[in-house]
């Protein structure tokens, strides 16, 4: 058992380096998406995916077209053989309308009613930079519209009677509206926009096609795309499940998802753009736009539909005070349930103390609490197992050749001497849903990132720079190992002296918040296994 107990760790580790090389490193991940993203940067193919059947009219890529007010009337040209009207390549015919709040600057332009740049005021990137999540040359700008996937909508002329900028403050809240009207296709777009807050409010009001389309955009921003253990791209919550798809994800043509589609959106590890369908919907499809991309977009038809957009970061009580069910963006992982009121936990404690580094400690020993009557009796019982382990490898030497009898006698030897063998693995099972749930909140909160410990740990969302909280942890964790009683022959417990050398080699690239809670949690383990071994004595 002890021979199958320590290939399974050793089989386990070399899993979890394997898949934190191929899957989990930033700079692999990182340097291969950007090198795909400039071999696609010239690729004008389109969006290999077949159309709406509907016999409607496309976007020419011809020369100028009329303003929507000099179009010709409905009875003079018939819908579905005309060319919808482009918005010349001149500045005279396009007004872009900024937008500017307490949170951040957006840009909304005229042609096409989109979004064309929505930048962060409070969070800076590696450079000290604001944060672009919308690009304003994506090659599909945030809520882009029309009849098919190839969002005909986005390069037409509307009309507005805004121009020039919008300043709100406080709980102030703003509309913007572009019109569109060419023969029997009617489209009025209305932005409601808000001082305080992230999200933006939509309403399309739309007469003359059947389907309709609306993207969250392409081209999503990079920052965090090189942090330790985040998902970048697309995902969709269908009724309560998160479905993902990577950036580099072969799709074959449109993908479909039907029923209750909440919101579709893109991500990096802290912030992501969504909308959340706040009418009735056909559905969300997803496809390939080149080699690194997918863009994802809500079908629906004519008449009135509400979305709720929400550009920004993923902070967990933020987003579930909108009520658009935005909150599951940030993804606690299996154990969410317990991961739920960890989180509370730590965004509580830290409202006292204000310093994350602290508040990780303190998380740390009271989750450790209600464990201890457990972890103490899992202890002794590894301790009374050591003592026998003499008379186990007798009897094992002995009945090596009658398994059934070796079984019998160790089974008489543990009721004589009141040992259970599986005393001493129980309380470490019964942790690991609290262990995962911890771990995964300190991988994804927002709330860590550029916070601040003390000394050089200026970013608990960042590894350690000098590598001081690794090592010191992997030097805990040697103690803790020599401390703990063991029932393995002294080879095997030799090769398992290499764990916390590997371990230490791992936590190099962790976010420096794990590698503190980890180092707390085997402090607690040595003085409570201190204890135990000075009381057995």
């Amino acid at each position: 058992m002890e021979k199958r107990a320590l290939a399974a760790i050793v089989l386990s580790i070399t899993i979890l380096m394997l898949y934190q090389y191929f899957y989990v490193n930033p700079k692999v991940n990182e340097a291969a998406r950007r090198a795909k993203i400039a071999a696609d940067a010239d690729n004008k193919t389109k969006p290999s995916v077949a159309a709406s059947t509907k016999t409607e009219p496309s976007v020419p890529a011809g020369p100028p077209a009329q303003s929507p007010a000099a179009m010709p009337p409905a009875s003079q040209t018939a819908t579905g053989t005309a060319a919808i009207p482009t918005a010349a390549p001149d500045d005279r015919e396009a007004k872009t309308i900024k937008v500017d709040t307490q949170l951040y600057t957006a840009e909304v332009s005229s042609i096409g009613g989109v979004i064309k740049s929505f930048k962060l005021k409070d969070y800076k990137d590696k450079d000290g930079k604001e944060v672009y999540l919308i690009d304003k040359n994506a090659k599909f700008p945030a809520l882009a519209s029309g009849f098919n996937t190839e969002f005909t909508f986005m390069k037409a002329a509307f009309n507005t009677s805004s121009s020039g900028s919008i300043t709100l403050t406080g709980q102030e809240t703003r509309q913007l509206t572009f019109a569109f009207d060419y023969n029997d296709i009617h489209i009025k777009r209305t932005y409601t926009f808000y001082g305080d807050s992230y999200k933006v409010g939509l309403k399309d009001e739309v007469v003359g096609i059947d389907d309709y389309y609306i993207t969250t955009g392409s081209d999503f921003s990079s920052e965090g795309a090189d942090s330790y253990g985040a998902h970048n791209g697309p995902v969709i919550l269908k009724d309560m499940d998160r479905i993902e798809l990577d950036t580099s994800s072969k799709l074959d043509g449109i993908k479909l998802y039907d029923g209750n589609i909440k919101w579709i959106a893109q991500e990096n590890k802290y912030f992501f753009d969504a909308i959340a369908p706040l009418t009735q919907t056909k559905g969300a499809q997803m496809w390939n736009i080149g080699e690194t991309s997918i863009l994802g977009a809500i079908k629906t038809g004519a008449g009135t539909n509400e979305f709720m957009f929400y550009a920004g970061p993923k902070k967990y009580e933020v987003l579930k005070s909108i009520n658009a069910s935005f909150e599951h963006i940030v993804d606690f992982g299996f154990f969410s349930i317990i991961a739920r009121p960890i989180f509370w936990l730590l965004m509580f404690i830290n409202k006292f103390i204000g310093n994350f580094g602290l508040s990780i400690i303190l998380l740390t020993i009271v989750i450790r609490i209600p464990f201890i009557p457990l972890i103490n009796k899992g202890q002794s019982s590894m301790k009374k197992l050591q003592k026998v382990q003499p008379m186990m490898t007798e009897i094992r030497e002995k009945y090596k050749k009658d398994p059934q009898r070796m079984q019998q006698e160790l089974m008489a030897l543990y009721k004589k001497h009141k040992v259970n063998p599986m005393g001493g693995c129980l309380p470490m099972l019964v942790q690991i849903p609290v262990f995962f749930a911890l771990y995964k909140v300190l991988l994804v909160s927002i709330e860590l990132r550029g916070a601040p410990f003390m000394f050089w740990v200026t970013d608990l969302s960042a590894k350690d720079p000098y590598y001081v909280l690794p090592v010191i942890m992997g030097g805990t964790m040697f103690l803790q190992q020599k401390m703990t009683p063991t029932t393995l022959d002294p080879m095997q417990n030799k090769i398992m002296m290499f764990m916390p050398v590997i371990f230490t080699f791992m936590f190099l690239s962790f976010p420096s918040g794990l590698v503190l809670y980890w180092l707390i949690s085997n402090l607690l383990s040595i003085i409570q296994q201190a204890y135990i071994n000075k009381k057995a004595e």
